[in-house]
């Protein structure tokens, strides 16, 4: 009994010592991140000709005829399937509200491109998954796709990119 309570001792012993090292690291961390979001509120950025904002707050001013400028199809489409959709669409559907909200197309047919982008976001990435009647959802790997690109550095500054194209 003597060694199985010496394990157990041993083991809690473990794991406060990497409870203490993790807590130490998440100090670091925070007082980082304090310091970047400093620097960030009193420097200009060269980049952002606009302040910066948090998504929330640019979702919340957010233009509806420019949503989806400068973005990718397939970005676009994880946008509108996560933030703004009231369910599942069809393509036609989608194609509409990505057109109406400012991505332009040099294709003849927009709809069937964008048919073709939710086939490979379907059958290859996961992104999507088929939902009733010919429509389509945002599935598990579509949510977490759409989570990192809203806070890549190349999705934040897509705007300064989009007026100049």
């Amino acid at each position: 009994m003597a060694n199985v309570l010496d394990h157990y001792q041993a083991v809690l012993h473990d794991l406060e010592l990497r409870l203490s090292r993790n807590q130490k690291e998440t100090v670091r961390l925070q007082q980082t991140i304090a310091g970047i979001r400093e620097t960030i509120s009193t420097t200009a950025s060269l980049f952002m000709a606009t302040p910066s904002t948090s998504p929330m707050e640019t979702n919340a001013a957010e233009d509806e005829s420019r949503r989806y400028v400068g973005m990718s199809v397939r970005w676009a489409v994880l946008k509108l399937l996560s933030e703004y959709a009231p369910g599942p669409l069809k393509s036609a559907e989608v194609a509409s509200f990505l057109a109406s909200g400012g991505i332009v197309s040099k294709g003849k047919d927009f709809t069937a491109n964008v048919s073709a982008v939710i086939s490979d976001m379907v059958k290859v990435r996961k992104e999507l998954e088929p939902a009733e009647e010919n429509t389509y959802r945002l599935a598990d790997n579509g949510r977490l796709a759409w989570a990192a690109i809203k806070h890549s550095p190349k999705y934040v500054n897509r705007g300064a990119f989009a007026s100049v194209q």
